[in-house]
């Protein structure tokens, strides 16, 4: 099982992330609850429903949808940088972890040992600068910028998405910037029809 792939998991990260070290500094925030019902819900014993979700990521300042589903932006305010390299870091660790010592070698080429790439894995905060990310690149072979880009083919949220609506998107995002902008114009047109 990789890194957030349980509600409980991403709660806990949550929790980190929001500098909150302990179940009970998180606990301030939401007082009214009992500790049992937050150990249970990073636990996994029980599964926080829609209202426990949201007072949980506001406590936290996560997005409802990644926390519950671990899907789409971890910041609800956009899809910034680095929650697009984290997102493209994952789907590459994803790919090569059931690879024997793939990760150890990916970690040594981008100049990390396999503690530090697994600590970006689990910390979407963890700055991905530019020099690593042009490392990574390097690493795994695309083109520069790759870790920039959001990769609809590799967003689980888009999967979900109707296959018209994925395949704009795709064609959308395989474009160089000056064609997408283009690409844009065109749609508005058409939309003004």
């Amino acid at each position: 099982m990789r890194i957030g792939d349980t509600i409980g998991a991403r709660i806990k990260q949550a929790r980190k992330m929001a500098g909150l070290k302990t179940q009970a500094a998180l606990l301030e925030r939401i007082p009214e609850w009992k500790p049992s019902r937050l150990g249970n819900y990073e636990a996994g014993v029980s599964t926080p429903g829609p209202d426990d979700i949201a007072r949980i990521a506001r406590a936290t300042g996560v997005s409802p949808c990644w926390l519950m589903f671990g899907d789409g932006p971890i910041r609800p305010n956009a899809r910034d940088l680095q929650a697009i390299r984290h997102q493209n870091l994952m789907h590459v660790l994803a790919e090569r972890e059931s690879r024997r010592g793939a990760l150890a070698r990916l970690a040594r080429a981008i100049g990390l040992d396999k503690p530090g790439l697994l600590a970006h894995a689990e910390n979407p905060f963890l700055p991905i600068d530019d020099a690593l990310a042009r490392r990574f690149e390097q690493a795994i072979q695309v083109e520069a910028g790759w870790m920039d880009e959001q990769h609809i083919e590799n967003d689980p949220l888009c999967a979900s998405f109707p296959d018209d609506m994925r395949e704009l998107m795709m064609l959308y995002s395989s474009q160089p910037r000056a064609l997408r902008d283009k690409m844009l114009a065109v749609m508005r047109v058409l939309a003004e029809a």
